[in-house]
């Protein structure tokens, strides 16, 4: 059985890392072959990466961009495959926005990961993200 209460913990520590600015952490979480792809609801795939440091480059250089206040907020976790080295877990994501104005929702989506022990850690080996609309 997959260490489920390690794996929730990953995927809600990614949010926060990313919205605190502690991209360092993403380091120790994807595999180095990882893969990273990206759909928009009724259009399909829109983005591929491919490896850990073309997802780092990503995760930096959108990081870098954003003067604002967002918070990811992952919920509705759920495992569809469980063994003793891998994992498939469902979640969903809602996106909010501080700004001027207040909170705002910014979008929502729906992540599908793959996780599998490497070396003795759970590693994200693909991330699927389906967002519901763009912003």
């Amino acid at each position: 059985m997959a260490d489920k209460q390690t794996i929730t913990e990953i995927l809600g520590k990614m949010g926060w890392a990313f919205d605190n600015n502690k991209l360092d952490y993403y380091e120790t979480v994807y595999a180095d072959d990882a893969r990273f792809t990206v759909s928009m609801f009724g259009m399909g795939q829109v983005a591929d990466y491919q490896s850990k440091a073309t997802i780092m480059d990503l995760y930096t250089t959108t990081k870098t961009s954003q003067n604002d206040h967002r918070r990811h907020v992952i919920s509705n976790i759920f495992f569809t495959e469980d063994t003793a080295t891998t994992a498939t877990v469902v979640s969903y994501m809602t996106l909010f926005l501080k700004g001027a104005e207040g909170m705002k929702l910014l979008s929502t989506g729906e992540y599908t990961d793959k996780f599998a022990l490497i070396g003795g850690a759970w590693k994200l080996v693909h991330r699927d993200l389906m967002l519901d609309a763009a912003y």
